[in-house]
């Protein structure tokens, strides 16, 4: 319960720092849309070529996808994050501030898409392999989550000190054993809060679905999927703005601005 409670605080101080640059939830927004129309460009053509057994040429194109994909995430990453910082800062971002800190980093944010989504399709291939064993899908899960800690902060490494993409990977692995915090509490939190809000959005479904009403049922299904979709969107602006408070304090030791330093220092505790 005191771990709920103090990542409730964090998401509440991290939506205070949202509040003063609504603008930042522009970077989700537009990741989300190409992130879709890639998924529909990828789709409609395996589709139609009846390409959903694994083979070479649907691994290739599952790869192609990963690159795509995983590189328009973390373009639009590394501007909020930039962002972020700058508020953090005590300064007064743009979107453009971010965009522009996207692109003087492409080459990093390139090489860092193509080793995601190596790691991504690498798990992918086994998780195929291993469909029908139940140890081993949570091996692999295991696996990722681990893959997912050590990389927590590459992106702000990578941007904040200029640094290469397998320095980035190093530094990160050095900051969580430095410090260590309840699994990095703030993220996954953040990310089990919007999670639960989203139950709550299958409430409103199934009093439509008892209507009867297939009207009902479509209208209150529209705003449901609306909901979700911001509940996403604000979520994903968070964890921009927590994880960049978090690669602060792990480098300095003191709250950024706009975080409470007790609340935040809790997120890490000296690991044994």
């Amino acid at each position: 319960m005191g771990s709920w409670a103090n990542s409730w605080q964090l998401v509440k101080q991290s939506y205070s720092v949202l509040m003063k640059d609504k603008e930042l939830v522009w970077f989700p927004i537009i990741s989300g849309m190409v992130t879709l129309g890639l998924l529909i460009s990828f789709i409609i053509p395996l589709v139609a070529a009846k390409l959903f057994t694994p083979s070479t040429l649907f691994y290739s194109i599952v790869f192609l996808y990963y690159i795509l994909s995983y590189f328009v995430i973390i373009f639009f990453n590394v501007g909020l994050i930039a962002c972020a910082d700058i508020r953090i800062r005590g300064g007064d971002p743009e979107v453009k501030d971010g965009m522009s800190a996207a692109m003087k980093h492409l080459p990093q944010i390139l090489l860092w898409a193509v080793i995601s989504a190596t790691v991504g399709l690498i798990l992918r291939m086994l998780s195929d392999k291993l469909e029908d064993n139940f140890l081993g899908q949570i091996v692999l899960a295991v696996l990722g989550s681990a893959w997912t800690l050590l990389t927590f902060f590459v992106v702000p490494v990578m941007i904040f000190e200029n640094k290469s993409v397998f320095l980035a990977i190093k530094s990160s692995t050095g900051l969580l054993k430095k410090t260590w915090g309840e699994t990095v509490v703030g993220q996954f939190s953040i990310s089990g809060i919007f999670f639960l809000l989203g139950l709550v959005g299958l409430v409103p479904l199934a009093i439509g679905f008892f209507t009867g009403s297939a009207m009902a049922l479509f209208i209150i299904g529209v705003a449901v999927v609306v909901y979700w979709l911001t509940l996403a969107v604000i979520s994903s602006s968070l964890q921009g703005i927590y994880l960049t408070a978090l690669y602060h304090y792990a480098q300095t030791g003191k709250a950024p601005e706009g975080f409470n330093s007790e609340v935040i220092t809790g997120a890490f505790v000296e690991k044994k």
